[in-house]
């Protein structure tokens, strides 16, 4: 069975080769890599290598897209490049996958997604969302437990958990919850976030179905500035992007509303992102607290030999903070 990704990246180099590393390493058919900005340094890392399609998305591209110019959401410049993808693919499965988000659990999903019948044309695999604990050592960006999601939008034990700072998870993660989809290549749906859009005239359950394990890890905010600057391009001009989920909201607005006051952001990274050991003993006891079993700096040494990379959260900031400098790529 063969499998493809496809994301739109805009991030760190580092960042991004520990994606393409980890999942060339699973046995992906072909990564759709979609540059949203110019990064000649990846490029000259990954160019050539027979799994990763490299797709710059300069104004010579939006030009040709099917909207004609760059949208300027970043949301639908990532539908489209997943669309764009479908079609030139030559897999049998395909996901739109984030460059902060890992496909695990693979050996599991992949046997479930071979033994799907015909009429099954997309299937949704559910993730967790990594955390901090507060104290310990944070050796690189890659590092770190994750949190699983609650069975309930609001489940009793988060107000408990969380106190105030509840308000701003969702089924106890500050990301989503609701996992990513593998859809059938020969479907040819097309590829929104999260799920495919399946066709109107069909019941859900006939065509879509559930992998029964966790198959996603989110690696939402590799740092504090990391997750800040997600959060600001959620709120473009100060108006919150829609749809969210109310947490999100909570989280983007008041980030955009406390722009200029560090302390209240470090305060809120440090109730939302991170846990106290108290906290994590809590979630372990409940279940809701896992290790990722993902070594991402062993496998960026494995796949690409000859980069030579610095993951630790100092160099990844500084990383992200020469990128947006260039956040329009006008000339791209």
């Amino acid at each position: 069975m063969r499998w493809d990704i496809v994301t739109t990246a805009f991030e760190p180099t580092a960042v991004t080769l520990g994606f393409l590393a980890h999942h060339v390493d699973l046995g992906v058919n072909r990564i759709w890599l979609h540059l949203d900005a110019p990064n000649k340094e990846l490029e000259d890392i990954v160019s050539g290598h027979e799994k990763i399609k490299v797709v710059r998305c300069d104004g010579a591209y939006w030009k040709d897209s099917v909207k004609g110019k760059r949208p300027w959401d970043f949301r639908v410049r990532q539908s489209v490049n997943a669309d764009s993808a479908m079609s030139q693919s030559d897999a049998d499965w395909i996901a739109h996958i984030d460059a902060d988000e890992y496909v695990t659990n693979a050996a599991a999903l992949f046997a479930f997604l071979a033994q799907q019948p015909d009429q099954i044309l997309s299937i949704v695999a559910f993730n967790s969302e990594r955390l901090h604990v507060r104290g310990q050592p944070q050796p690189h960006v890659f590092s770190g437990g994750f949190r699983v999601p609650f069975p309930r939008i609001v489940h009793r034990a988060q107000p408990l958990i969380y106190g105030r700072y509840a308000r701003y998870l969702q089924k106890g993660v500050a990301g989503y919850w609701h996992g990513k989809a593998f859809t059938r290549v020969s479907s040819g749906l097309p590829l929104a976030l999260h799920r495919a859009e399946l066709p109107e005239d069909v019941v859900e359950e006939d065509v879509q179905g559930r992998f029964p394990g966790r198959a996603i890890l989110h690696f939402d905010g590799m740092t504090k500035a990391h997750w800040l600057d997600k959060l600001r391009k959620k709120v473009p001009n100060g108006k919150v992007l829609q749809p969210h989920n109310q947490a999100r909201i909570n989280q983007a607005q008041d980030v955009w509303d406390h722009r200029d006051d560090s302390d209240y952001l470090d305060d809120l990274y440090r109730h939302v992102k991170e846990i106290s050991g108290f906290q994590a003993l809590v979630l372990r006891l409940l279940g809701r607290m896992t290790s990722s079993g993902v070594d991402v700096p062993a496998k960026i040494k494995k796949v690409f030999p000859e980069a030579h990379v610095d993951l630790s959260p100092a160099a990844v900031d500084a990383a992200l903070m020469d990128i947006q400098d260039g956040r329009v790529p006008t000339s791209f």
